[in-house]
């Protein structure tokens, strides 16, 4: 994987890998569908979306990937390591808010994101902090996905974001936890989440 890291846009960290690894394993043993539905949150540099390229071209399937980055400039990224990658034409990559163009009823295997998940203010640094709790960007996404027909999700927070209230909001929505890792940073937890749609 070749990546391209622009200015102002997130750089790949430990999160990043970690949702990537239960990501690419998702995509590569637990999902049926010869041709994976993939919607990426929060794009970025697109390393999630080009994980779950590769996870499904490795079981010699094509994935259908949606990257979604409120940031132009994390989209042209997105954008350019796709082509750089020789996975454009695999990938739809838009700009705008959380899962809001997304129509309701539409066969999805798979919502990813990394959010911005430290408390703090988006005027500070957007790329990092979700709001005064940590979990206001999760909150937006959760709130679009319960109103669709996603079949999994995989989120990662910090232990500093309340992680449980998010097992909350989707368990009473019907998806659940089915997957976790986590790994111990400096000051907090990093928390990687898989949750289930029952009776999708």
């Amino acid at each position: 994987m070749r990546i391209v890291i622009l200015d102002n846009v997130y750089s790949p960290a430990e999160d990043s890998w970690q949702t990537a690894e239960l990501l690419s394993w998702i995509v590569g043993n637990y999902v049926s569908n010869e041709e994976p539905r993939v919607i990426d949150v929060g794009s970025g540099t697109g390393v999630l979306a080009l994980t779950a390229l590769l996870s499904a071209m490795n079981k010699g399937r094509v994935a259908w990937i949606i990257a979604i980055d409120h940031d132009r400039s994390a989209a042209i990224n997105t954008r350019i390591n796709l082509a750089n990658n020789g996975l454009y034409q695999y990938a739809d990559v838009v700009s705008m808010n959380v899962l809001d163009a997304i129509r309701g009823g539409v066969r999805i295997d798979v919502i990813v994101s990394n959010p911005p998940y430290l408390p703090g203010s988006w005027d500070e640094d957007w790329r990092i902090f979700g709001g005064p709790d940590g979990n206001n960007v999760t909150r937006q996404l959760i709130t679009h996905a319960c109103g669709g027909n996603a079949l999994l999700i995989v989120l990662t927070q910090s232990s500093l974001s309340n992680w449980e209230e998010t097992t909350k909001l989707l368990r009473d929505c019907n998806y659940r936890l089915v997957m976790i890792k986590a790994s111990h940073y400096f000051f907090e937890d990093i928390i990687t989440m898989v949750f289930l749609k029952v009776n999708h």
